[in-house]
């Protein structure tokens, strides 16, 4: 599946009909959104010319093909770089769960076993930083992923969903309010950031859990650059 992408955009409420129907316009359905916040420190967002606003974060699985027009199109259509525009980010997959839920993502593409030209070469130089800790942490930890080099993040409210018996895990009940946090980074600093997050102790010696997954192609961030 090295082919296949779960894609993220990352983007203002107020402009979340005009991004869904841009998606749709370009097949890559489906788009599934969630309601989130943006936690960017005060000294970043008057750099770019920011404002502190909802956010909206909307997903795609999509092939290789498609996100090279997504981006293409984000950044020259979309006009995505510009400020408090927002980003798209693309994370590649390793597997699916069957050769139906792969036609339907596919059912737009000519090629659905395009394979990257012998040029391309996989990009890795980005990290998504992802932290689940218990609801009203989420500041602390951005507090300390900011004193490890993190520029911003974006905050996802959720809720556990354990089965009896499995609502404990690192000292978290699993089944309470979460909140989740999406840190974009350079990859030499994923790891200094995580460590700084890791780090961080709340009530009942409960600790958050951090991973990063590896982000190959970027969109949105080159005024932050």
């Amino acid at each position: 599946m090295q082919n296949l992408y779960l894609f993220l955009s990352i983007i203002r409420k107020v402009d979340a009909k005009e991004f869904a129907e841009f998606f749709l316009e370009y097949g890559a359905a489906p788009i599934y959104s969630s309601l989130c916040a943006g936690a960017a420190r005060s000294e970043t967002l008057d750099m770019l010319g920011l404002e502190h606003s909802e956010k909206v974060l909307m997903q795609s699985i999509v092939t290789h093909n498609k996100m090279y027009e997504l981006k293409h199109a984000l950044t020259h259509r979309m006009k995505i770089d510009l400020p408090d525009r927002g980003i798209a980010l693309a994370i590649p997959l390793s597997s699916l769960a069957s050769k139906k839920v792969l036609s339907h993502i596919i059912k737009d593409e000519t090629d659905e076993n395009f394979t990257p030209p012998e040029s391309y070469e996989r990009k890795i130089d980005m990290e998504l930083v992802i932290s689940v800790c218990a609801k009203g942490h989420s500041d602390e930890i951005m507090k300390a992923a900011r004193a490890a080099g993190a520029a911003g993040g974006t905050i996802i409210k959720a809720k556990g969903t354990a089965t009896h018996g499995t609502d404990m895990f690192f000292g978290m009940a699993i089944s309470d309010e979460k909140e989740i946090t999406y840190i974009v980074t350079r990859k030499e600093q994923r790891s200094d950031i995580m460590k700084a997050i890791a780090g961080y102790t709340y009530a009942d010696n409960a600790h958050p859990i951090v991973f990063s997954l590896p982000v190959t192609e970027t969109a949105g961030f080159r005024l932050f650059d």
